[in-house]
């Protein structure tokens, strides 16, 4: 070679190679011709080596193209043609080869990823309407709307102080970001939509593609990677998650959480001496770091969370440091920087902007003064001589005792810590707060697949890997692990774990592989062909892939239906949309009262006012369950414009749910009439049922002394045609008055008379009153 930064580049990029550069030169100095069986390391690293032009071929063998640059690069001697002794050069930043077959594949792999989540493209785009799926994704519909208004089609940053306390101090960043990328395609109500519609499945892209970073530079083996990135694809709890539509937060931190494993994994392996910190490479991941940890901490209130394996991987590397006799300031230098550059980027963006409490704000803050202790610890005791078990003792009495000063000194912020840790372990009628082994739901098969069932035994190895002074396996596992306990508790975390876990069973499916003789190793020259395998073989790939895979395959488009908007809804939300402008009606007079998990969704598309589904879940319920019409009546009159019906079971015929649903508010046997609750709109199938609140118009007549006064008319809505019955009992005067809800050509009977009458629109809208005659 004619300088050396083959080695010493590699060094610095994966100072864990150490030993395997130590064996190859070994070797290489023993004998003459030597083959890749004649060492021992594994195929991938042997692969690196070879495309790094450290090892060539030699006739039928191999040997070590400079010997001597390699020995020097292991002693920390780096004299370069443009190194000058200090700095930091360009020169020095290692950048994967760019093979056009390679990109292909990746490529491949990433569409595959992106059409498991864009399939859904008819349930979104429907009659010239973007209709979201779930609930929540309308929350931040709406808020990327005010701030597009406000804005007045302009990138004005000012127009962020709409947002209320609920967004900043919940998830400003992702409405920020939404509104800015909304206006540079126009930032109209139709852009918002298709950025909203879009931007879960980008995420996922993105994911995938850090997923295929992780793995091979994990690993050094693009099969590996391609794997994982397929195991992303098919991982139904993050396919439905960054499905098209479904623009809730978690889709938003997922690329984030990817870009901090991995600029933490890069840091922590580029950085093992004073030569690799002249290298750009750790630095580059350094402001990774910061950026993806600030990032996830503006994202989400609940973003610390994510944060936390940083720490645990750093505590862990510096107890490997002190093992190996390393400098535990200088491997993590870059890690410290980056928390730093996090620390302050957050606390400016809270202090000037007001985003996040203040509580959320210091976490980074914290987890920099964290790293800070926990290296400066392991540097002393490097240096009294103690060993990585007593270093571990001493952090374990760091760590109580910091959380018992952290919990005298502030107080305050400790309660609020400590009550946003109870929600973890809380389990209510929210699905994502189920735990992921939970017997009665079966998660880990249905929002993985058979993915994590492979994955554990890797995630377990890794462990192993870890513990033999293996930095970047470290990382990985800290992650998976950690991740693995949170969705443990609930499973609004499998996404978050979902991308260590697609790693994971990256490496196991290709150790499988190799195993039953399916594939071949990694050819020794490195080079992508070897990824394109004989058409036989290939086959038998896809179909291990597809045993493997065959679970989350159909499961994928079994969860992803689960939160997409049905037709039912959609079609009767525009139907109510449609009566409330042919009566004029503003908001609130035309708030949709439904289940809460579609109420968004409904007032969305009828008023554009679909900030918060508080209302419908305190009040939906009981009133199916309630059976007092007029004591609800008055209640939500004023309150509520529309309400929805489903079909449900359970609940008896006095109930308001059967007698709108079922009956349409007639008259059912001995359980009498609605008189409040004009049928507007019904689906084909029955499913829903739209009913607008009303006064309803009163027919008024007479009849014999006490006699039974029957009204009936066929009314006709939207979807369907059905028979409404009112009845009542003439008083002793033969005086009667009957109030209806739908407007029709009424038959009034009684035992001595019959009469006709008509009841409008108007009436029924206005409460009038119509004589029978």
């Amino acid at each position: 070679m004619s300088d050396e930064r083959g080695p010493s580049t590699l060094l610095a990029d994966r100072p864990e190679l150490e030993s395997a550069l130590e064996t190859v030169l070994a070797v290489d100095a023993e004998q003459d011709g030597w083959t890749f069986d004649d060492v021992a390391v594994d195929s991938g690293v042997f692969g690196e080596l070879v495309s790094r032009d450290i090892v060539e071929s030699d006739g039928e063998g191999y040997r070590v193209a400079d010997p001597s640059a390699v020995r020097r690069a292991l002693d920390g001697e780096t004299a370069t043609a443009t190194d000058d002794g200090g700095g930091v050069g360009l020169d020095r930043l290692s950048l994967p080869a760019i093979e056009p077959r390679a990109v292909g594949l990746v490529t491949a792999a990433l569409a595959v990823v992106a059409l498991t989540r864009a399939y859904v493209y008819g349930s979104v785009y429907r009659g010239g309407d973007i209709v979201l799926s779930g609930n929540d994704p309308y929350y931040y519909r709406y808020w990327v709307e005010q701030v597009a208004a406000e804005a007045g089609g302009s990138v004005d940053i000012a127009a962020l102080s709409t947002l209320p306390t609920g967004v900043t101090k919940g998830e400003p960043l992702l409405v920020a970001t939404l509104w800015w990328v909304a206006q540079l395609f126009g930032g109209t109500t139709e852009a918002i939509g298709h950025v909203l519609a879009w931007y879960p499945v980008v995420s996922a892209v993105v994911s995938g593609a850090l997923v295929y970073l992780l793995a091979v530079r994990l690993t050094s083996d693009r099969r590996v990677g391609l794997a994982a990135v397929l195991f992303l694809a098919i991982i139904p709890g993050h396919a439905l998650r960054t499905s098209l539509g479904y623009a809730d937060h978690h889709a938003f931190d997922y690329p984030l959480l990817g870009l901090t494993a991995l600029a933490l994994l890069v840091a922590t392996t580029a950085s093992r001496d004073r030569a690799s910190l002249r290298s750009v490479t750790p630095w580059a991941a350094a402001v990774g770091l910061g950026v993806g940890i600030a990032g996830q901490t503006l994202a989400w209130e609940a973003g610390p969370l994510l944060l936390a394996p940083v720490g645990i991987a750093v505590v862990a590397k510096t107890l490997l440091d002190v093992d190996a006799g390393r400098s535990p300031l200088l491997t993590t230098a870059p890690v410290l920087a980056g928390t730093g550059l996090a620390a302050g980027v957050v606390w400016t963006v809270h202090a000037n902007w007001g985003w996040h409490t203040d509580l959320v704000a210091s976490v980074p803050i914290l987890l920099f003064l964290g790293v800070a202790g926990a290296v400066a610890i392991a540097a002393l005791t490097a240096r009294a001589g103690g060993t990585a078990r007593q270093l571990a003792a001493v952090d374990g009495a760091a760590v109580v005792l910091g959380l018992l000063a952290v919990r005298s000194l502030f107080t305050e912020r400790w309660t609020e810590a400590v009550s946003r840790t109870d929600r973890l372990f809380r389990s209510d009628a929210i699905a994502e707060t189920a735990g992921l082994f939970d017997p009665g739901t079966l998660g880990f098969l249905l929002l993985f697949g058979f993915a994590l069932v492979i994955a554990l035994p890797a995630m377990a190895w890794g462990v192993r890997r870890a513990a033999d002074d293996r930095a970047d396996w470290l990382v990985l596992t800290a992650y998976a692990w950690y991740f693995l306990g949170l969705a443990t508790l609930q499973v609004r975390f499998v996404g978050e774990l979902a991308t260590f876990v697609a790693v994971f069973a990256g490496y196991a499916f290709v150790w499988l592989a190799t195993r039953v003789e399916v594939a071949r190793p990694l050819r020794a020259d490195g080079r992508v062909d070897a990824l394109v395998p004989e058409p036989k073989t290939l086959g038998l790939l896809c179909v291990l892939f597809l045993l493997f895979g065959s679970l989350g395959i159909v499961q994928v488009p079994v969860k992803t239906s689960q939160i997409t908007t049905d037709g039912g809804t959609y079609l009767t939300a525009t139907a109510i949309d449609r009566d409330a402008a042919d009566r004029g009606l503003e908001y609130p007079q035309n708030y949709v009262l439904s289940q809460w998990g579609q109420n968004r969704a409904y007032n969305y598309f009828v008023s554009g006012e679909s900030r918060s589904y508080s209302y419908a879940r305190t009040t939906y319920a009981a009133f199916l369950g309630g059976t007092n019409e007029s004591r609800w009546y008055d209640r939500l009159r004023g309150r509520v414009g529309y309400v929805v019906t489903e079909d449900r079971t359970g609940g008896g015929p006095q109930t308001m749910q059967s007698r709108l649903h079922d009956n349409y508010g007639s008259q059912n046997g001995s359980v009498a009439g609605l008189s409040h609750y004009r049928a507007v709109y019904a689906t084909e199938s029955g499913s829903h049922r739209a009913f607008a609140l009303v006064p309803g118009a009163t027919i008024a007549g007479t009849a014999g002394p006490n006699a039974t006064v029957t009204a009936t008319a066929t009314v006709s809505v939207p979807g369907d045609e059905f028979e409404y019955t009112r009845r009542t009992r003439a008083n002793r005067d033969g005086r009667y008055r009957l109030v209806v809800a739908n407007p029709g050509t009424y038959t009034v009977d009684s035992p001595e008379t019959t009469a006709t009458v008509t009841v409008n629109e108007t009436a029924v809208r206005n409460g009038t009153t119509r004589a029978a005659g």
